[in-house]
């Protein structure tokens, strides 16, 4: 799976942010791998438009893997070969959301509880699937419950082609700081490649990832938010190339207009103003005045007025 993308620097599957057009951008700033948004493989299986659009890959210039979630093996097997239908090369088990309604569904990283059902969740998949699968886990449940290894293994052992970890229990949602020694105790666990995830912040974050646990990959998520320089960074810094100059004011404002432009002409301008809201928000961080700034984009009820807004920094 690994060995047939361009780079090892992915963007995660942010419930929220990595849909269709912001996988665009992210393709465009260089990444090897873009995931959806997570499925439901529910939603699938009873023809759900909401949930099929967020499979759609669209025109991304690399791979797409589908994020699915689910905790019927039976659901997933039915639905899981339709992510091909969709555009995405790659499938991939959500066992890691520790988003309390995802948990208390017994989806997500409630999976890492059963380690039984996950197994046979996996196994499904990969039988089903049609093409490689993948899997994203976190640490685990909580410091006393520790199981991202033996996770690992499952997968592993029910044939998964790749596994994501990222280094913070579901009780840490994402506070705290991630623990890169347990993504390195997967990495000598198992066979297969595994993907680091976790307080990537600077292209150095990812080279030092890498150089502490061995990870195959590093899978950017929070960091890119307002930020998508830093996929170009990163893929820069592992392929031992010069990383470009940081960009300038004019260029985020420039990349914002283009990014909210994108989420209208997929999602129409009353729900794409909506959404945009937040990542114009993330472009702005740190300018001078922004918390107005943000205030105003806040409210912003069309492309024009966000327009203006920007544009007047």
């Amino acid at each position: 799976m690994i060995e047939r993308l361009k780079n090892r620097v992915f963007l995660a599957p942010m419930a929220g942010v990595a849909d269709r057009a912001y996988r665009e951008i992210a393709a465009e700033f260089g990444a090897g791998l873009v995931f959806t948004e997570m499925v439901s493989a529910k939603g699938l299986y009873y023809n759900d438009k909401k949930t099929e659009a967020l499979l759609t890959a669209g025109d991304c210039s690399c791979p797409v893997s589908a994020q699915i979630f689910g905790h019927e093996p039976e659901i997933i097997a039915k639905v899981i070969s339709r992510v091909k239908n969709y555009g995405a090369t790659f499938a991939d088990i959500n066992a890691g959301c520790p988003t309390p309604k995802i948990v208390s569904n017994g989806d997500g990283a409630a999976l890492m509880k059963n380690p039984e059902l996950f197994g046979e969740i996996v196994k499904s998949a990969v039988k089903n699937a049609g093409c490689e699968v993948s899997v994203k886990i976190r640490k685990g449940w909580n410091d006393e419950s520790v199981n991202a290894v033996e996770i690992a293994k499952i997968a592993e052992k029910n044939g998964a082609a790749m596994i994501t970890v990222h280094g913070r229990t579901v009780a840490q949602q994402y506070s705290g700081k991630a623990d890169w020694d347990i993504i390195k105790k997967v990495v000598e666990g198992v066979n297969i490649p595994v993907v680091g995830n976790g307080d990537i912040f600077c292209a150095d974050d990812a080279v030092r990832m890498i150089e502490k646990t061995g990870c195959a990959a590093v899978m950017l998520g929070r960091g890119t938010l307002g930020n998508p320089w830093l996929i170009r960074d990163t893929v820069c810094a592992l392929g031992g190339e010069k990383i470009p100059p940081p960009a300038s004011f004019d260029e985020k404002i420039s990349l914002a207009l283009r990014h909210i432009g994108l989420i209208i002409k997929y999602k129409g301008e009353y729900v794409g103003v909506r959404e945009a809201r937040k990542h114009a928000m993330w472009y702005v961080k740190g300018v001078r005045g922004s918390s107005a700034v943000k205030n105003l984009l806040s409210k912003a009820q069309s492309f024009d007025e966000m327009k203006n807004i920007l544009t007047s920094l």
